[in-house]
């Protein structure tokens, strides 16, 4: 890849972070019912330093079922002017947009790259590189209201993640969704922070454009009506090792007048199965993202929890236990492929004895 100027490479790895919304990520409908092969969408992007770009979002044919999307990008204005770049991801067979899309970037099996009329393949390492860069928005995405916006009634989310990588970040932003665009997204607004707090990137892409390539659409298959699956068994597990598993979550609010001191605690079912969560009485530990890092809570007396699949169980108050912890505040914290995540707003402070 080192005929990609620096400018152009920005922009590529940015084309990472403008995803395709996905339902596993906290949204609460497909986004993706118009995503069909041939249909593409047309975006501007601005940010405040005067940069401005054009992107391109197209579903091509798919190669022998995989998924195939195209990602082009005009630099209009700003470091790399006039320069243009396409990307192309080829998915699993099979891919799930409605629940993978926003990360379809980790699912990458292949990928080329078009710069100045020169095409390549991406090597295997470079693409493992770019799968782990690429931003997870899984279990961060916060819905806010429906409102309209450019002409479209969209669903408003709130994200707030982190971006590993040899220079880390945090990025907090909005996505407008509305269903009834090819790839879903009519805005997003973000703003990149490195971890001392200095703005990195600040950028707002609206939606300019749609429409249907007629001659890729006709290339696609016949939709198979997919089996009937069984329901699967209700699964028994424990707080503890659940939460480890990333198969339940928690959001935890701090309860008003007790500085922290109690907290109301609502378990997540994130599997596809009804669930049962064995909750033990007295103190327990959990390490999870910051700014909590440790959540230390004490439950009055064992608990059996049943929450049906994708649902939320019935509040538990429980005492926070500890010098420091959340005083003020919400927050959802859940663990993805054995990372911790963490979203919302608290203050952390001391706790009263």
């Amino acid at each position: 890849m080192n005929f990609l100027p620096k400018s152009a490479w920005c922009w590529v790895l940015l084309l990472l972070s403008l995803g395709l919304p996905s339902r596993g990520g906290d949204l609460n409908k497909n986004y993706f019912v118009a995503t069909k092969v041939g249909a593409w969408s047309e975006y501007s992007l601005t940010s405040p330093d005067g940069s401005k770009s054009a992107f391109s979002y197209q579903r091509s044919a798919d190669d022998d079922g995989h998924p195939v999307l195209e990602l082009g990008v005009k630099i209009i204005a700003g470091p790399g002017k006039d320069s243009k770049s396409k990307t192309g991801y080829t998915l699993p067979r099979g891919f799930n947009f409605e629940r993978d899309g926003l990360n379809y970037g980790r699912f990458a099996e292949k990928m080329t790259m078009n710069y100045a009329g020169a095409e390549m393949a991406v090597d295997d390492k470079t693409l493992e590189l770019i799968r782990q860069g690429t931003k997870d928005f899984k279990g961060s995405l916060t819905f806010e209201s429906s409102e309209k916006i450019d002409g479209h009634t969209c669903d408003r989310y709130a994200y707030s993640i982190k971006i590993g990588g040899p220079a880390p970040t945090q990025e907090t932003g909005k996505l407008w969704m509305d269903p009834s665009v090819p790839f879903g997204i009519v805005r997003q607004a973000a703003r990149a922070t490195d971890p001392s707090g200095k703005l990195v990137v600040e950028f707002d892409m609206r939606l300019t454009d749609t429409g249907l390539n007629q001659a890729l659409a006709a290339t696609a298959a016949p939709a198979t009506p997919m089996p009937v699956k069984k329901a699967p068994e209700p699964a028994q597990v424990t707080l503890a090792d659940g939460f480890k598993a990333g198969r339940v979550g928690m959001d935890v609010e701090a309860v008003a007048g007790s500085a922290g001191k109690r907290l109301r605690l609502v378990l997540v079912n994130k599997t596809e199965a009804n669930l049962t969560v064995t909750v033990p009485g007295g103190e327990m530990q959990f390490e999870v993202d910051s700014p909590v890092n440790t959540l230390r809570i004490a439950n009055a007396k064992p608990a059996q929890v049943a929450i049906p699949a994708g649902e939320k169980a019935a509040p538990l108050v429980v005492e926070q236990r500890g010098a420091r912890g959340i005083a003020e505040g919400h927050c959802s914290l859940s663990v993805y492929e054995g990372t911790p995540l963490f979203s919302g707003s608290v203050t952390i402070g001391n706790l009263p004895k």
